[in-house]
């Protein structure tokens, strides 16, 4: 069998550690992206609530099964994939601050981040996963995949290979720097029992009042036992976001989807 064409343009094989790494990640995403694609064809109500696009649901899964083909068989186009999912992952890392937390509920691979959210721990679980997983993680894979490209572009152009090289280091420290940067401003602030008030807070908020509220952002003074909580609620029809705040400071946070809240009552109203 001939190598297509771009075989002879592709970098060199991956190492073990790196396939087994990618292989782990490509499973549980393309299993979260079926569950959603099963739910959108098979449960009533799903689709909607969710507001998937079942033909980029099905692509996505279709990307994922083709990427773990390739993964086991150490496939010519493997190291494109992994460019790919790196280039993905730097764009969502460099504008996390308008994207976040939309992709989370957006994304077919939704149920990885609920598998990290484990509250009262910092949020430790989702930024271990955002920072050092797909940032530090998507990096390394890209350096292992590329490395018969690279290397010899060191010598053959050492200043560009330098750049490469430091490229690829700041792809490495970049996300490092600010998973520990975020920790360390949560850890200064951060509440557990102010969580697990937003939480409640956030789970006794009904459709009515986020589609009266769609867009507004309000502030009450809330009262459990003998503590006084400050309750920051912003509703939108995309997520909603409860900040409390205790007496002595620190902070505690959730944000939801409200799922189909916004269009169910324009459906009503036709």
């Amino acid at each position: 069998m001939d190598t297509p064409p771009a075989a002879r343009y592709s970098p060199g094989a991956v190492s073990r550690p790196l396939r087994v790494l990618n292989i782990a990640a490509t499973v549980i995403t393309l299993v979260s992206g079926l569950c959603v694609l099963v739910q959108d064809l098979l449960v009533a109500g799903y689709r909607e609530y969710h507001r998937d696009w079942v033909a980029f649901v099905a692509v996505y899964c279709g990307v994922q099964a083709y990427t773990l083909e390739q993964l086991f068989r150490k496939g010519w186009a493997l190291p494109w994939l992994i460019a790919a999912r790196a280039a993905v992952a730097y764009v969502f890392l460099l504008n996390l601050t308008s994207l976040w937390p939309q992709w989370r509920y957006w994304s077919p691979g939704r149920y990885v981040y609920e598998l990290a959210d484990i509250p009262g721990i910092l949020n430790l679980g989702l930024f271990t996963l955002i920072f050092l997983g797909r940032g530090v993680g998507n990096s390394w894979s890209l350096i292992g995949a590329t490395q018969d490209w690279w290397r010899p572009l060191r010598k053959s152009h050492p200043f560009t290979g330098r750049l490469v090289t430091a490229g690829f280091a700041a792809g490495v420290v970049f996300p490092v720097w600010a998973f520990l940067l975020v920790i360390t401003q949560e850890a200064k602030v951060y509440s557990p029992e102010a969580e697990a008030v937003a939480r409640e807070v956030l789970g006794g908020i009904p459709c009515a009042t986020v589609r009266e509220k769609a867009g507004q952002q309000t502030t009450d003074l809330r009262r459990r036992g003998e503590t006084n909580y400050q309750v920051q609620i912003a509703y939108g029809c995309d997520v909603v976001r409860v900040v409390v705040r205790m007496e002595d400071g620190r902070v505690g946070s959730y944000y939801a989807s409200p799922g189909d809240c916004c269009a169910r009552d324009a459906r009503q109203n036709d």
